[in-house]
């Protein structure tokens, strides 16, 4: 018999089935537009020409009417749905989307009955049909579809028979790099894609002292991790914040919430200069702790 948590996620999988072909073919062209006039303002100087800061107000114009009814018909029922099957808690991250679910899933693959194979086969070939056919975030549900794809991978792929990646067209890639300067770089080549970078652990580090340090990686996504990531068990809790130091949370203005998601998804300068500053901070942290 299949879970009730677990059922709730092939609920969630039916939901997005159900409004397949309206997001393809309303939503995603939707989305693309609002890339393009992204890529425009971009290229726009408003603080340094009278006519720039012209053509830069009409295209925000242009962005927040158009980015509207994706909140109003994507972000907004896509989270609703989350919450009422109670695969999500409502938190900015969403990762309880992973927490609320991985040890009903590491259970079901214990004790899953031969009869519970075909329904997890059926709701794996919809869900992999959905993100393929889509490949999109939506520009506003990020995190939703990143810990969606983590979470039913780990269920998924214990009932496949082939060797194949079936996630490998839409999950989030690895990048290796070999210090922070190299992952900057790969920020601003890699702009829009979903993608995240793993820098060995021992370049954070200077090893003046003579003691071995660990071959382990850092994974950095395409919002910057620096400090802590805890784990309880195979739980990441502190994914997807710009962050330095231990339990740092972020809030959003509710009533700000259109502006605020409009312009998340092409803050690359920003978010660029933010890795910048806390490359310094990391490097100033570690120069006090060698001469202390």
């Amino acid at each position: 018999m299949i879970p009730q948590k677990i059922q709730a996620l092939f609920d969630f999988i039916d939901y997005l089935d159900k409004n397949k072909r309206e997001y393809i073919e309303k939503y995603i062209p939707l989305c693309d537009e609002l890339k393009n006039l992204g890529d425009q303002r971009e290229e726009l100087n408003p603080n340094g020409n009278y006519m720039e800061k012209r053509q830069y107000d009409n295209i925000q114009a242009q962005i927040n009417e158009k980015f509207s009814p994706i909140i109003s018909n994507i972000h907004t029922p896509i989270s609703t749905k989350l919450k009422e099957l109670g695969i999500w808690t409502g938190e900015n991250t969403y990762t309880s989307i992973w927490n609320n679910n991985i040890s009903t899933i590491s259970d079901f693959k214990r004790d899953f009955k031969s009869e519970d194979v075909s329904s997890v086969m059926q709701y794996k070939q919809k869900y992999l049909s959905f993100r393929i056919e889509t490949n999109t975030d939506f520009l506003c549900l990020p995190f939703v579809f990143r810990y969606l794809d983590e979470i039913l991978k780990e269920l998924f792929d214990f009932f496949k028979d082939t060797n194949e990646n079936e996630f490998d067209s839409f999950e989030t890639k690895t990048i290796k790099v070999n210090n922070i300067e190299e992952a900057v770089k790969g920020f601003m080549e890699n702009k829009g894609k979903n993608v995240k970078f793993s820098i060995p652990t021992k370049t954070l580090y200077n090893n003046s002292n003579g003691k071995q340090i660990p071959s382990s990686y850092t994974n950095i996504k395409n919002e910057l991790i620096m400090g802590d990531k805890i784990h309880v068990g195979d739980i990441p809790n502190n994914s997807g914040q710009i962050s330095i130091g231990k339990e740092n949370t972020s809030k959003i203005n509710d009533g700000d919430e259109l502006a605020q998601k409009s312009f998340n998804w092409q803050k690359w300068g920003i978010i660029t200069t933010a890795i910048l500053g806390i490359i310094a901070i990391v490097i100033t942290i570690f120069s006090i702790m060698k001469n202390s």
